[in-house]
């Protein structure tokens, strides 16, 4: 949904008026892990990865505030929450980019879609292209015929209720890194994300009050001591 200008201007404002002290505060509460190299933080829902084209506010630009050498090496959705990496100097972001351009680092999200998915264990995959679609922004849809191949894995954990509904958790495993790819896979697949804002409607939109999408686990090659490496944040819904 997107945020009136008034709410845009409203946030940059108490966003310049937060000192240093806010900033470091911030970035100490969210790290996970850190060394003379990376940071990995576990960003909360409701932030922008980086600064849009109007909102200011955004995980890297607060992060840059404490650290004015941070890095930054993908993005989450706004409405994700979960694990990120950054790099504290360019060597380290050189390095681990490349990993995530050649597909090493290996990702697992936690999801809660609407309705029952099979059976707790069932795995699977779906494997089809996604792409932006200008006429339904901020939207992206499943086209089989477009270029760019979108593939995840997925695995169901386990049925649950909530507010007497069916839903399902699942263990999401993205091979490629398209945009809202997890988001219009799970849709594409007939179970939306619960208390998705942009692709959930009724029940599935009011039966949670975020987005119930989180990035988990990731497991990469440490940039300079060359060792694998593996963190792991708790699902927050």
């Amino acid at each position: 949904m997107p945020i009136s200008i008034e709410t845009v201007n409203q946030l940059n404002s108490q966003e310049s008026q937060y000192d240093s002290e806010f900033f470091k505060q911030f970035a100490a509460d969210i790290t996970v892990y850190e060394d003379d190299d990376i940071l990995l933080v576990d960003k909360p829902a409701g932030l922008l990865s980086i600064d849009g084209k109007d909102l200011k506010v955004s995980l890297l630009s607060r992060l840059e505030k404490a650290n004015p050498d941070i890095k930054l090496i993908h993005r989450l959705d706004m409405d994700t929450s979960g694990l990120m990496i950054f790099a504290k100097n360019k060597p380290a972001q050189t390095h681990i980019s490349k990993q995530f351009i050649e597909r090493i680092p290996q990702k697992e999200y936690q999801a809660v879609v609407m309705g029952t998915l099979a059976v707790p264990g069932k795995k699977g995959e779906i494997n089809i292209p996604v792409r932006y679609e200008p006429t339904i922004k901020p939207k992206h849809v499943a086209d089989p015929d477009w270029k760019k191949h979108a593939l995840t894995h997925y695995e169901v954990l386990h049925h649950e209720l909530r507010e007497g509904k069916a839903v399902t958790r699942v263990a999401l495993h993205p091979i490629t890194g398209r945009s809202h790819q997890l988001r219009v896979h799970m849709q594409h697949l007939g179970h939306v994300i619960i208390g998705d804002p942009i692709y959930a409607e009724g029940e599935a939109l009011s039966i949670a009050p975020r987005l119930n999408l989180h990035a988990h686990k990731l497991r990469l090659k440490h940039p300079t001591m060359n060792t694998w490496m593996a963190w792991e944040s708790e699902v927050p819904f």
